[in-house]
């Protein structure tokens, strides 16, 4: 038999998109023009879906392919772990504080990088210099100004010595240029290999505005606006304007073509190195992003659709180019990755992507309850159970969840409860770890996680 030669798997995770934001999704804006390369050689879904509703819980479920995956994560039973026992090189890139706080290193991966967002700075080689020293500075100065009591100086200080553009820039994330920087780096190191890479931006995430000065929609924008904007949408959403919400999601969107952009030189790097079409290369988010449809912003709602549904694009060589209209899940990706790996594994969840079986998508998690949070989502119904309420929708007759039917469908409601693991119901998955570290605790702050 004839060598087949390295067999490279790119599972591409973008944080925060939604999939209505998407020109391949319909969207009216071309929000990013890189995914057109991969459409147009990959099967899309149109009906994929989150297992959680903020990247602590969605992500260990994605790589692990359990719903509640933060400990598989840990304890060694990701996709990483089998491709590598199966000899296949694995490799890492994020900078999603949250995550990293959860879970650490996940178990399997060779080579890791999360860019130092655990530790009390980020790592230096991908801080701009305006910002080491701004840290460095504050990190002076800080018991001085908390014994004086003085901070509301301390912060017009802050914004007379440094502009807007430096203290946004590396703030609380590595930016898509920087990421595909080191991406790059390591295709031209193992590129002869047979791997396994994931790679998630974090770009459209909170808070908006990655390019200050020059947004692709909209007026330029200033770092106060930014972070009034955030805090009004994240504190008190009911108050956001018409205006306001429109100007939100213009940032938003332009922070989607600012990804498109890091994402099209990883891809112009994969055609360079000579192996795109060799390369299988799977693309989705994993959650999406609220614009006040449920009276919230961001994602911390229980697990509405706006936040569950994700794009996904597969470019495999049993992946040709197609459109699936059956629901998708997040916990099919690592058995997916498997197949079209030729690798055999036992301990996912989920099913392979290319299986048509009917899907019950479960989902966990929510910033806006202390208690279990979980949703059932197939045969046109959704039903959310909290530890305070129950909700219940006909998605056939409203698509965007807005009457609840719980008290008119109880045997609706029962049947759910019933099929929904018990176990799911019991724990909580709400809350980001506690941390004693001032600098994560400034990073989860800045991405909306602590308020």
């Amino acid at each position: 038999m004839a060598d087949r030669g390295p067999s490279r798997t790119i599972l591409l995770t973008i944080d925060a998109l939604r999939a209505d934001h998407l020109s391949q999704y319909g969207y009216e804006r071309n929000t990013m023009p890189a995914l057109d390369r991969l459409a147009d050689k990959a099967t899309r879904y149109e009906s994929a879906f989150a297992n959680g509703t903020n990247t602590g819980v969605s992500l260990p479920s994605l790589l692990s392919s359990q719903y509640h995956g933060r400990d598989p994560c840990i304890n060694g039973q990701t996709v990483a772990t089998v491709l590598s026992n199966a000899g296949v090189r694995t490799a890492g890139f994020h900078s999603n504080t949250l995550f990293a706080n959860a879970v650490g290193v996940p178990d399997g991966f060779d080579d890791f990088q999360d860019f130092g967002v655990r530790e009390n700075e980020s790592n230096d080689k991908y801080t701009s210099l305006s910002r080491q020293i701004y840290l460095k500075s504050a990190n002076k100065i800080k018991p001085l100004v908390e014994r004086l009591g003085v901070k509301s100086f301390a912060k017009r200080v802050k914004n007379s010595l440094l502009p807007d553009s430096a203290l946004h820039s590396m703030s609380y994330y590595v930016n898509g240029e920087k990421l595909t920087d080191a991406v790059v780096d390591w295709l031209q190191k193992h590129s002869d290999e047979s791997f396994f890479l994931w790679v998630h931006y974090l770009d459209p995430h909170r808070p908006y505005g990655i390019d200050l000065d020059d947004p692709v929609y909209g007026e330029q924008v200033n770092l106060s606006e930014i972070q009034n904007l955030m805090s009004k949408a994240g504190i008190h959403p009911s108050s956001v304007t018409d205006a306001e919400r429109k100007r939100m999601i213009d940032l938003y969107d332009s922070d989607l073509r600012y990804t498109s952009q890091a994402i099209a030189r990883l891809f112009d790097k994969l055609e360079e190195l000579n192996i795109w079409n060799d390369t299988s290369l799977i693309c989705t988010s994993d959650h999406g992003e609220e614009f006040g449809e449920h009276e919230n912003y961001f994602h911390r709602n229980v697990p509405y659709d706006e936040i569950l549904h994700v794009p996904l694009f597969v470019k495999a060589p049993s992946y040709t180019k197609d459109v699936v209209a059956d629901p998708r899940e997040l916990l099919d990706i690592a058995p997916t990755i498997c197949e079209v790996m030729n690798i055999e594994e036992q301990i996912f969840h989920g099913s392979p992507l290319s299986c048509a079986n009917d899907r019950q998508v479960i989902a966990t998690g929510s910033f806006a309850e202390s208690g279990p949070v979980v949703a059932g989502r197939w045969d046109e119904w959704k039903y959310i159970f909290t530890a305070t309420h129950e909700e219940l929708y006909n998605l056939r007759d409203d698509p965007s969840e807005q009457q609840n039917l719980v008290d008119e469908h109880p045997e609706v409601v029962s049947r759910y409860r019933n099929l929904i693991p018990d176990y799911l119901f019991k724990k909580s998955q709400n809350s980001p770890e506690q941390t004693d570290n001032e600098a994560v605790e400034e990073r989860l702050r800045g991405l909306g996680y602590l308020e």
